[in-house]
Order: structure tokens, then sequence, then C-alpha cells
């Protein structure tokens, strides 16, 4: 059963009366429930609250990005940045407490500035690979003409 609707039973609200509090209908809050479609922001934000529980009480971390939502969750604030990618991954459970403690520990201020260090990693190393390929077709185009 997806968490949504576990939390919504076990605080013993209804679909159509909780979807009417955060401003929509049931169909909509259906297709919230069954993992259809995500809540904008700011239903989102009214949903948690209604519900009393924070977004990783009704999604998992790969469900939702949580871009400019205020909730009781302890998310950093996303930038205003049109030019944002929004990364989702699937990782392994333990991967959400490894990175609690891991990041922090490992000079990471969090898990964006971990995914942008290995995106200058990455490119680094891609750069290095193009260098030497064109290095070596270079060299190998020095060896024909002799």
């Amino acid at each position: 059963m997806p968490k949504l609707r576990q939390v919504r039973i076990a605080k013993g609200r209804q679909q159509k009366e909780l979807a009417q509090k955060i401003g929509t209908d049931e169909p909509m809050m259906s297709r919230f429930e069954n993992f259809k479609c995500l809540p904008i922001p700011s239903m989102l934000a009214k949903l948690t609250e209604e519900l009393d529980c924070t977004v990783d009480d009704i999604y998992e971390p790969h469900e939702i990005y949580l871009q400019g939502v205020t909730t009781k969750v302890s998310a950093p604030k996303a930038k205003k940045n049109t030019e944002v990618y929004h990364l989702t991954v699937n990782l392994p459970p333990e991967a959400r407490e490894f990175f609690k403690t891991a990041l922090k520990k490992c000079g990471y201020k969090d898990i964006t500035d971990w995914a942008n260090r290995c995106f200058e990693r990455t490119r680094r190393q891609y750069e290095e690979i193009l260098a030497k390929e064109k290095d070596s077709a270079r060299a190998g185009k020095q060896e024909s003409e002799v």
C-alpha cells in the first residue's frame, strides 16, 4: 500500500475530506495516493500540514523532488535557477542513512554538493579521455604520413 494512503488511513482521514482541505478533488487525491502524479508544492505543504507529517513520511526520496516545498522536512532549499538539472536516481535502501552520516564526514555540504563534485570529476575525466583520443589520432596520422 502506498505510504500516503497508509498515513491518511492511520490518521483517520477520508480521501474526499482531505482532498477538499488541500484544494483538490477526490480523483486527484487518488492519483496522489497511487503515485500517478505528485501534488504541486503548495498542495504538498498543505497535505503534510493536514496529516501532521513530513514529506519523508508519505513519499520516498526517489519519488519526489523537494524544490521550493516548505514543509516539516529538513531539505536544502534549492536556488531559483531555471537551468537546474533535476536528478532522480534509484539507490539501495541503505543509501539514505549512509548519506545522512557519510557526506558531512567526507567534506560535502549536502547531497547536491556531492553530486556537483561527482559531475566535475566526471567532466575532468571525460576531457582527459578526449584529449588522449585526440593525441592518439594525431600520432596515428603522423605515422601514416611517414
